[in-house]
């Protein structure tokens, strides 16, 4: 009974937190790390979706991993679920770049990817290879 005022305060305060503290993360290249942060903490539905591996050197950002040892690279894909539903999707590869090679499976929440890992084009759906072109 008294979890759904903490959880609406803790929301609140994360709400507050991610305006407060926004601006400096953005202009710090913070944006995509706060963008799967938010979506992954709102209620959004998780959604399986395929993509194929974006090409290497199209990222869209970068930005030093949070130990500073190595950099993670942000990427937008369009990606279809198994109906040929299309959404844009914000993937970070952590410390590597894509290779471009074969289909992404993707657990989407809201316009991230959670996770990912690589498929043979036999894999993916039919409906989403047709949406995806």
């Amino acid at each position: 009974m008294r979890r759904k005022p903490l959880v609406a305060a803790m929301l609140a305060l994360l709400a507050v937190a991610l305006v407060l503290g926004g601006n400096s993360l953005l202009e710090a290249g913070w944006g995509p790390a706060l963008r799967s942060v938010a979506d992954r903490v709102l209620p959004n539905p998780e959604v399986t979706m395929w993509a194929p591996a974006p090409v290497p050197g199209s990222h869209t950002s970068s930005y030093a991993d949070a130990t500073g040892a190595g950099t993670n690279y942000v990427y937008l894909v369009d990606a279809a679920d198994a109906d040929g539903n299309v959404r844009e999707l914000q993937l970070i590869f952590f410390g590597r770049e894509s290779d471009g090679r074969g289909w992404l499976e993707i657990e989407a929440c809201g316009g991230s990817g959670v996770r990912y890992r690589a498929h043979d084009r036999t894999d993916v759906p039919p409906k989403a290879l047709d949406a995806l072109g």
